[in-house]
């Protein structure tokens, strides 16, 4: 059973390799199955082939969930709320003895230039439009070859014994991007289309000016408004902005905490009179709110993959409300679409235009199988192919100019499904007597040759003379300088201030943390359970030589449970990433802000858990009852948690990948425990490796714990450890204690002098030991504040493939991609015989699924009954949030939580325990094992789930023919 579950508006139901009970044993061999959904939560069923009888059972129109998730983005809607909220801000001016609306305006306020899909026309008196196009000139892009990264293995780190793996930029280059001229007005809108891998992300990211870095050369001119690209990126983060295409939040926020964040690090410093922050931003958050239709998600966590929250659609709404936030001039939107039912991206789409138009934006997009009602909201249309520009001009004459060229487009096929189909060799039809190009260079060079082409140039030189001759420069410098908050530096890249930044970051933080109710238990309730079992190990030491022995190992063993306590914040590192480098493209704060936040954070929290370890192992240890030396106890405890936090970040910053630096940081860990002056002592240490000890957090900690311990104590020798021993022996002017530092004839040591002389810690040194701990912290704070500050490894979402060593193809390549087409053409032309499949009838009725929220249950599946008959496929329908994916989850036996309830029977039979095995299912997140190259994982999917008496050698083959159909064979 085969089950594609999303969050778009169509889902493939597909049933196969079905073999359960009674049913299959006469050896059936069961075609397709079809699909007849009841359906009460707005899911409806459309079969490409309707079989008789079928139909749709809807027994209750009235599931909560539907009517608070059926909502669409109401373009006119929006435009009411921002008209009512602009007259209201005006009234309020007026009332309060402030300016109007005009007056306002000519003060520098503009609403509309906050919400990017404000309504109002841009002509309105006293306001000033950032208007900078966009002009691309002989743009290529060079980028590595697939030869340059390879998988990493246990042997790999002996390929850096070689000078010649040392070059970063190793490998075969080829060309992202090669020679694209290209433009967009302000108040203009560019769809890119391209099948994937033809560079429309890379294009994009070029637009929006993001990061360089990852790519081997960046030939040709981007201009914005006159401005070089350099010079374009001086005068403010986000002004530029690249949407990428996942949707990657912090899943323990809600949608308030997310959008409110964004809106505290982006309020513009020029507003109405005595209009306060809070008001503003709660105005404004309540309108984009109703636009996107998630007012009764504002509470509702964001969740991911792993963590119920938003659906699909609401999610990737979200993302776009909080792009907008960001105030961009040139917005650069890739495949921001994916997720959302079709009359939400075309709503989506339909804001944009709204937006672009009012506010003189320059909007760039990119869409995977755009309706033709996204398509005609365009101006210009982009087509790309292995990077290489087959067409630009308007999007009306696309078609056209590919029809003329021979190309056939089937009747009801959309012009962005057939612009992109040209290039697929199993896609496009050509019509009779004529010989079209084939591959991408033969569509550049047929371009080159056009009359489009001749016309693109010539309305780019104008469009460059206008240029320079309106100088929109002047205007964007001085409204990117009323854009900043009050106190915040001219030359600053952010709208908000240092203190700002920290502020609103300690808060998201606080709410990451708090809002993981799971951990945050099971946190505690871990350290308390540890806590007692280490004092109850080192329970109750006694005050004399055996006590003074094992002290030192209950202090080592407390300072190594609270070093480990911050072994979180080294994962954090990675967790993090995608998010801090989208929120730095959006200019929404310094990443060092971000780093000084976490660090605020992280003393309340390590402080409470370090005290709860404190409290129990220091009376059950039987430690020196003596007040100061229980606080500095504790106090040293805490300041290690801290210290080793910031150490874990600092290995994790500076590393590019989390396999790396776990190699490092085992180093690290392993040289610092050793080398902390315990076991073994610094008088035994090598005197080549004792500058560890000294350049060692772990050593002052353990020095400061000793010493505050044994300060002023001393112990008893008498009962043991003194010589010589025996009852001939009782004189104590005659014995010694057999401990270093004790004196003769007397009974006791000293603690002081024991650590003098085995230890070598100067018990009158504690406070400096302390200081030095303290210091550590400071010095990898900043040096962590600096390292994200300038060191970032991820670049606006760039992504790479990496292959076996050996297995690298060539990229771009004319002869590899005609040999790739004929590969994947015989593969599909042999498809019904790839893919053997069995099939059954599936049936459920009464469906009913319920989850657990606070104060009771919500409703989400509602009495849905429906069927599937072989030989059919059938399309599962509905808006954003209608049910969809849980449906599926449903019917795949995917759902952990929450009760369901009804009958779903396969071939007449109940559901048995294998009915998971036999079930095929597509989820709508991509959640796979990094780790596994993509042959890898089909073999072992293969091998898993195919039955026992097929020969391996079957399966092999099976999974190869799937590659190929597939085009990943190579």
């Amino acid at each position: 059973m085969g089950v594609n579950g999303g969050g778009d508006d169509l889902h493939e139901v597909e049933l196969s390799n079905i073999h359960q009970g009674e049913t299959s044993s006469q050896g059936t061999d069961l075609p397709f199955l079809d699909t007849n959904i009841s359906n009460n939560n707005n899911v409806s069923s459309s079969s490409f082939s309707q079989p008789s009888g079928s139909g749709i059972n809807n027994n209750n129109d009235n599931n909560e969930r539907d009517r608070d998730n059926k909502e669409h983005v109401d373009v006119a809607e929006g435009v009411s709320a921002f008209q009512k909220l602009d007259a209201d801000i005006a009234s309020e001016a007026r009332g309060a003895g402030g300016t109007t609306t005009e007056e306002a305006q000519q003060g520098g306020f503009n609403i509309r230039e906050y919400f990017e899909d404000s309504v109002r026309e841009h002509g309105a008196i006293g306001h000033k439009l950032k208007k900078m196009g966009l002009s691309v000139h002989d743009l290529t892009v060079v980028g590595q070859g697939a030869d340059a990264t390879t998988i990493d293995t246990n042997l790999s780190i002996f390929r850096w014994l070689w000078p010649g793996n040392w070059n970063p930029k190793r490998g075969t280059p080829f060309n992202i991007l090669h020679n694209i001229n290209a433009f967009c007005k302000d108040g203009e809108m560019l769809l890119v289309l391209g099948r994937p891998g033809a560079g429309c992300s890379t294009f994009l990211r070029m637009a929006a000016n993001t990061s360089r870095r990852p790519y081997v050369e960046v030939r040709g001119q981007v201009t914005y408004g006159g401005l070089d690209a350099s010079e374009f990126a001086k005068y403010g983060r986000g002004e530029g902005i690249y949407v990428p295409e996942e949707d990657v939040h912090y899943p323990t926020l809600t949608v308030e905490e997310t959008m409110m964040f964004a809106l505290k690090n982006k309020t513009p410093g020029s507003r109405l009179p005595e209009e306060r922050h809070r008001d503003f931003r709660n105005k404004v958050f309540n309108t984009i709110m109703s636009m996107f239709g998630l007012t009764k998600q504002t509470q509702t966590m964001v969740g991911n993959e792993y963590m119920r929250g938003l659906s699909g659609g609401e999610r990737k709404r979200m993302t776009i409300a909080e792009a907008m936030v960001a105030r961009g001039t040139v917005e650069c939107w890739d495949c921001s679409t994916r997720g959302l039912d079709a009359a939400s991206a075309y709503d989506y789409a339909k804001s944009l235009r709204i937006m672009t138009d009012t506010l003189r934006k320059t909007t760039i997009a990119s869409f995977y199988q755009a309706s033709d009602n996204i398509y005609d909201l365009f101006d210009r249309v982009l087509i790309l192919e292995k990077g290489r520009c087959i067409y630009f001009g308007p999007a009306k004459e696309a078609k056209q100019y590919f029809v003329d060229l021979g190309f056939d487009c089937e009747p009801r096929k959309s012009t962005p499904d057939f612009l992109t189909g040209v290039t697929n060799p199993q896609e496009r039809i050509v019509r009779p007597g004529y010989n079209p190009p084939s591959n991408s260079a033969e569509f550049e060079e047929v371009w080159q040759r056009s009359e489009h082409k001749a016309r693109a140039e010539q309305e780019q030189r104008q469009y460059d003379e206008e240029i320079r001759a309106n100088d929109p420069v002047g205007d964007f410098r001085e409204q990117v300088l009323l854009d900043k908050s009050k106190g915040t530096r001219s030359g600053s890249k952010y709208s908000a201030t240092i203190r700002e930044q920290v502020s609103a970051l300690a808060l998201r933080q606080w709410q990451v943390w708090f809002g993981d109710k799971f951990g945050l238990v099971t946190s505690y309730i871990s350290i308390i359970v540890q806590a007692l079992i280490y004092g109850s190990v080192f329970y109750q030491m006694t005050p004399d030589a055996i006590g003074l022995l094992t002290r030192g190992g209950a202090l080592f063993a407390a300072l190594l449970f609270n070093a480990f306590l911050a072994i979180g914040a080294f994962a954090g590192t990675f967790m993090g990433r995608s998010i801090l480098q989208r929120h730095r493209a959006y200019g929404l704060y310094h990443p060092a802000a971000y780093h000084i936040a976490q660090v605020l954070l992280d003393i309340p929290i390590m402080g409470m858990q370090s005290l709860v370890f404190a409290i129990i192992t220091y009376f059950m240890y039987g430690l020196h009852l003596q007040a100061d030396k229980f606080f500095i106890f504790f106090f040293v405890l805490w300041l290690m948690a801290l210290c080793s936090a910031e150490l874990f970040r600092l290995i994790g910053n500076l590393s590019p990948s989390l396999y790396l630096s776990q190699q490092v940081l085992s180093l690290v860990l392993i040289m610092m425990l050793t080398y902390v002056g315990f076991a073994p002592t610094y008088q035994s240490m090598k005197p080549w490796f004792q500058w560890i000890h000294w350049a060692n957090p772990f050593g002052y900690a353990f020095r400061a714990l000793f010493t505050n311990e044994m300060k002023g104590q001393t112990f008893d020798c008498s009962t043991s450890s003194h010589i010589p021993a025996g009852p001939a022996y009782l004189d104590p002017a005659f014995r010694v204690c057999s401990l270093p530092g004790a004196t003769p004839g007397a009974t006791f040591v000293d603690g002081d002098a024991y650590l003098l002389a085995t230890y070598q810690f100067d018990t009158n040194q504690r406070g400096l030991y302390v200081m030095a701990l303290l210091l550590f912290w400071i010095l990898y704070i900043f040096l962590n504040a600096l390292t994200m500050e300038y060191l970032s490894w991820v670049s606006s979402g760039h992504t790479q493939h990496i292959y076996k060593r050996g297995k690298a193809p060539k990229q771009n390549d004319a002869a590899e991609e005609a040999r790739n087409a004929e590969i994947v053409a015989k593969a599909s032309e042999n498809i019904n015989t790839t893919l053997e499949m069995r099939a059954g009838v599936f049936m459920w009725n009464n469906i009913n699924y319920t989850v657990p929220v606070p104060g009771g249950e919500l409703q989400l599946l509602d009495n849905i009954g429906g069927w599937i008959k072989p030989g059919q496929m059938t399309a599962l329908m509905g808006s954003s949030g209608a049910g969809k994916t849980t449906l599926l989850d449903v019917l795949a036996q995917r759902k952990t939580q929450g009760k369901v309830e009804g009958t779903m029977l396969l071939n007449g039979m109940p559901l048995r325990v294998d009915f998971e095995r036999i079930t095929g299912y597509v989820e709508q997140m991509d959640v796979h094992d990094p780790h596994l190259t993509v042959r890898e994982a089909l073999l072992f999917s293969a091998k898993l789930r195919q039955e026992a008496h097929v020969p391996l050698q079957e399966k092999e083959d099976y999974v190869e023919r799937v590659l190929e159909m597939m085009d990943m064979a190579s």
